[in-house]
């Protein structure tokens, strides 16, 4: 005799084949599911796939005698498109954990996608003479905050916005913070889980705009701003051998900043710095955690400093923010592979890390615009340095476990820094 499983396995089959196109079409399904056809092709297409019932019955006879309900099957690769986005539901574990939507900047407009499928939710477009810096997001992965420069080659100035996703990632319209125009460009973001704080960084502004200080040396900071008030309530300047930073990042209850810079002309260190030490130089204000980092981030608790280290092969490794000393190796990649910037889930658990594949051959031609090429002169020619398009791919990393997990869109190019966000 057949075991009750074998027995509910064949009546939910006989079940769901009693159901036509049609009527899958006519159900009701909840937000964010979509049917699909159940037909001889299209099962064809979905093999291996499991059809899983809304509710189990009690017992066989119940199952065969009640009216079968169907689901949509899970759409695991669902393409990136358009418009207005009616995403399946995440089944991947590697994805179902992840923040909903990821954020990328493009300079010339936001691009929300949906993490778990790629799919593109909806997009910003940067104000008439602005270009997108950075972004960040906070914790709920609903409220976006991001920096703009205004004519950095004249006027020169970073300017601040938000913008919330709704429940389907459609991004509002974007609002303009009341901070006040910084004349710099800026350069990172971060703020806190809550939203109420928010670090930037900015450097100068291009010879002959506004931003240069009276002795015509560069001039760069960072800030914290209270987002309540508008009010910049801290500024650090930079002491060092650079004026700026580029992977800024801050610990959830904002009472910690982390950052990278360059002590001297060949040194570039991992620093710490208290949100609660008064304006001033940062180079007395912050402290060391790692040195020769590539970029470096927080975590939420702000006890570590995640880091990506190496001249050839890149390693990510967890550092104690206390004592500098390194607590795990997270994974390593190849000396082809460009990985970062280097970016946390807000709820602390994943880094969002791009990794760019550097090209394999580079070849010399005549020049052609528009070709793929990097520009060089040979014997005052110039020629066509050719390269393989670069492709930047989009991971996962488990800060835990250190598992990777390959998210369902890339882009051609490299991912510069502030252009992504969780």
């Amino acid at each position: 005799m057949k075991g009750l499983e074998d027995q509910l396995r064949e009546a939910y089959r006989e079940a769901a084949d009693t159901v036509r196109p049609h009527a899958i079409g006519d159900l009701d399904l909840d937000p964010g599911w979509r049917a699909e056809d159940t037909s001889r092709a299209a099962r064809r297409r979905r093999r291996g796939r499991v059809l899983m019932p809304v509710a189990a019955a009690a017992s066989v006879a119940a199952v065969v005698a009640a009216t079968a309900v169907v689901v949509p099957w899970l759409d695991r690769g669902a393409p990136a498109h358009e418009g207005r986005a009616r995403h399946a539901p995440v089944v991947a574990s590697g994805l179902a954990a992840l923040p909903q939507y990821t954020v990328l900047n493009n300079g010339n407009n936001l691009e929300v996608v949906v993490t778990a499928t790629g799919a593109v939710a909806g997009r910003l477009t940067a104000p008439i003479g602005q270009a997108f810096a950075a972004i960040t997001g906070t914790a709920g992965n609903r409220t976006f905050l991001a920096a703009a420069d205004l004519n950095p080659q004249t006027s020169c100035q970073a300017l601040f916005y938000q913008f919330r996703l709704s429940a389907d990632g459609q991004p509002s319209a974007l609002t303009r913070l009341p901070v006040r125009p910084l004349p710099a460009l800026p350069t990172a973001l971060a703020t806190s889980a809550d939203g109420s704080q928010l670090a930037y960084s900015v450097t100068k502004c291009a010879s002959g705009a506004s931003g240069q200080t009276g002795s015509g040396q560069p001039s760069g900071s960072i800030g914290l701003i209270n987002l309540a008030t508008g009010r910049i309530t801290r500024q650090w300047s930079y002491t060092l051998g650079e004026d700026y930073t580029t992977d800024l990042s801050m610990s959830a209850d904002g009472s910690l900043l982390g950052y990278s810079n360059f002590m001297n002309a060949s040194l570039r260190v991992g620093r710490v710095l208290a949100a609660s030490t008064p304006s001033g130089p940062d180079q007395g204000s912050s402290r060391i955690v790692i040195r020769n980092p590539n970029m470096t981030a927080l975590s939420t608790s702000g006890s570590l400093m995640y880091a990506i280290t190496g001249a050839r092969d890149q390693i990510l490794a967890a550092y104690a923010t206390a004592s500098g000393q390194q607590v795990k190796v997270l994974h390593r990649w190849p000396a082809a592979a460009q990985p970062g910037p280097l970016v946390i889930d807000p709820a602390g658990g994943y880094a969002l890390l791009p990794v760019t594949a550097t090209p394999a051959r580079r070849t010399l031609s005549p020049f052609i615009k528009g070709r793929h090429c990097l520009a060089v002169t040979v014997h005052n020619t110039l020629m066509c340095q050719q390269t393989t398009p670069l492709h930047t791919r989009f991971i996962s990393v488990n800060l835990a476990t250190g598992t990777l997990t390959t998210l369902p869109f890339s882009q051609t190019g490299p991912v510069g820094w502030g252009m992504v966000a969780w």
